[in-house]
């Protein structure tokens, strides 16, 4: 029950937007240690509130070694069609816009255990009518994390980009791990791969037809840059 709840937050987040998914997922249990560094995106921790709390973890930062041969577990993985139905919306038009089409998945790098959660559209429709569906290919930013030893914070940032008609998936991602002296280093790399996607009828939802695509959890290997 648990995994059809996470399932249906994950598809609807470009609807219900990241910062408010994320409050339902779990939080991580590993703990790490970061030490003092200036590169990168750290920064020093003030004693004010943080209002995106939910998105803070406490990774695993003794993970140089991991991170030599690791990967992006991705699971939860969807994208929905919505069609709108002709009829609907204030008027005669219909509902705009006629067709969203948007992904969702959770990734987690198995370096360092930390997981995020990606949402974004697949493209538009062309202008004129009717519109011809246009793929969106670029990099798209998922949710930020951060992780931290108390004394500083570093920011995990992670990005992907999926083919709707390849069905070809890629990730990024730039983490942090200790050295063998201790010191913070940067490790930013991107894997990628094919998903085998299986559509269903999803019924109506508030106007729109609803075609739901699912993939099994898939493990993409890291190429580090």
């Amino acid at each position: 029950m648990r995994n059809v709840f996470f399932h249906a937050v994950l598809f609807l987040l470009p609807l219900i937007g990241t910062p408010l998914a994320l409050q339902l997922l779990p939080s991580s249990s590993s703990e790490g240690n970061v030490s003092s560094s200036s590169e990168g995106n750290v920064s020093s921790i003030s004693d004010e509130d943080d209002l995106l709390s939910t998105q803070d973890v406490s990774g695993n930062t003794e993970c140089a070694s991991a991170s030599m041969a690791t990967s992006f577990f991705l699971s939860f993985v969807s994208y929905g069609n919505y069609t709108a139905l002709p009829g609907d919306g204030d008027d005669s038009g219909g509902l705009v816009p006629p067709q969203v089409v948007s992904m969702s998945f959770a990734v987690t790098n198995e370096a360092n255990a930390v997981y995020t959660v990606c949402a974004f559209p697949l493209g538009h429709l062309s202008a004129g009518s009717p519109g011809t569906w246009v793929d969106d290919t670029s990099w798209q930013a998922c949710a930020d994390r951060r992780d931290t030893d108390g004394k500083h914070r570093f920011t995990i940032a992670t990005g992907a980009a999926f083919g709707l008609t390849s069905r070809y998936i890629a990730v990024n991602q730039t983490w942090f791990c200790h050295d063998d002296a201790g010191r913070l280093v940067a490790y930013t790399g991107i894997a990628n791969g094919t998903l085998d996607m299986a559509c269903a009828d999803g019924g109506v939802l508030g106007g729109y037809h609803v075609e739901n695509c699912t993939s099994p959890d898939v493990e993409l290997p890291i190429t580090l840059l």
